[in-house]
C-alpha cells in the first residue's frame, strides 16, 4: 500500500476517534479543553447541565467528524483497491 493511502487511512483514523470522543465523551472533551486552556490552574470549574448547548454543538460537530474520517479513509482505501 502507497504511502499516501496510509497517511490518509491514518489521519481518517484521528479523525474518527476525536469525532467519536466529542460525539459519545462530551464532557471529557470539555475537561481537556479546560485543561490545555488553564494550563496548569487548579480552579475546579462547576460540571454543566445535561441539557447545555455546548454539549449538543459537541454531540453534532462530532459525529459529523467521525463519519468524515471514516468516510475519507473508506474511499481512500476502496479506490486504492479498485484502481490499483
Amino acid at each position: 500500500m502507497p504511502i499516501y493511502v496510509l497517511i490518509i487511512d491514518i489521519l481518517g483514523i484521528v479523525f474518527a476517534i476525536s469525532g467519536f470522543l466529542m460525539a459519545f465523551r462530551p464532557m471529557t472533551v470539555r475537561r481537556w479543553w479546560r485543561m490545555f486552556r488553564r494550563a496548569g490552574e487548579t480552579e475546579r470549574l462547576a460540571v454543566p447541565a445535561k441539557d447545555d448547548p455546548v454539549v449538543y454543538a459537541l454531540r453534532i460537530a462530532g459525529v459529523m467528524i467521525m463519519i468524515f474520517g471514516i468516510t475519507i479513509a473508506g474511499m481512500m482505501t476502496f479506490a486504492h483497491w479498485l484502481l490499483a
